[in-house]
């Protein structure tokens, strides 16, 4: 994977091939977006932009692919390169979280405000085949999708591509200029007060509001759990406990619903006590 940074540090051209070329993979090409962004600006950026989205816009204009996935695509990238701004000329990994949040909520509700017809046929779809799953279990369930739902997941989608893209362009970035910056960068992540608690105030509102929110409630939570992973890492580094214990977070993670809900308290908490001031270093 530093190789492949290093090529695309190159020059322009060998960026432009990663980035057209790396639409086959996942998160290569927003990645070489975020790097290429965060080291040489807007304008560098952009360019690599241009080449990432144009496979997306052949889809799109050209081939007749799934409108909703590909516009999605459109717009996740663009999302990464607004948020790789973000984070070069204002390196504060909550602002940035925040305002991928936000940029990635205002394009999708921008895709539904003007080309509602292209969510709509894929509402229409997901209720066709919750329909059919829904049969074939027999089940007296009636479970629903709606757009707010179809929207929500859509936003949420957005911003975790958008976060592991960053993650994966700054980590190369660190590793080629800057070694251990970008462990020190994450494990420091903690979001402010106001910042902790509009993110918690939206998500119980959403949670509580109904039942199609629930896909945005999980969106406003996103920051907040990005921090509680961010204060994990940092605790288990502070007290050594070792590789095998990020391998148990991310198990249980991936197991246990409840653990994410966990790590957003601790996240939420950690604004007002900051936990990491009062765990000492293992010596």
């Amino acid at each position: 994977m530093l190789a492949l940074a290093e090529f695309i540090m190159r020059g322009r051209a060998q960026a432009a091939v990663v980035a057209l070329l790396g639409s086959l993979l996942p998160l290569i090409s927003p990645a070489a977006v975020a790097l290429v962004t965060l080291r040489r600006g807007a304008k560098d950026g952009a360019l690599v932009l241009a080449w990432a989205l144009l496979p997306a816009l052949v889809g799109l204009f050209v081939a007749n692919m799934d409108a909703l996935m590909t516009w999605a695509t459109i717009a996740g990238t663009f999302v990464v390169y607004a948020a790789a701004l973000l984070l070069r000329y204002s390196p504060s990994w909550p602002r940035m979280l925040m305002g991928l949040v936000a940029v990635s909520s205002a394009a999708v509700l921008g895709l539904l405000f003007l080309a509602p017809e292209v969510v709509q046929v894929f509402v229409s779809a997901l209720n066709d085949m919750l329909a059919e799953v829904q049969k074939a279990a027999e089940s007296e369930s009636s479970m629903q999708a709606t757009t707010a739902l179809v929207t929500g997941l859509l936003t949420c989608g957005i911003v975790l591509h958008g976060v592991a893209a960053i993650a994966l362009g700054r980590w190369w970035q660190a590793r080629l200029y800057n070694p251990g910056a970008f462990q020190t960068e994450f494990h420091s992540l903690r979001l402010g007060r106001v910042q902790a608690f509009v993110c918690l105030a939206a998500t119980l509102y959403c949670s509580l509001l109904a039942d199609d929110l629930l896909a945005w409630s999980l969106l406003f939570s996103l920051p907040l759990l990005v921090a509680g992973i961010a204060l994990a890492h940092s605790l288990i580094a502070t007290r050594k406990l070792g590789g095998q214990w990020l391998l148990l977070l991310y198990v249980t993670l991936m197991i246990f619903a409840y653990a994410s809900t966990l790590l957003i308290a601790l996240a939420f908490i950690d604004a007002w006590i900051n936990f990491r001031s009062r765990v000492k270093a293992k010596v």
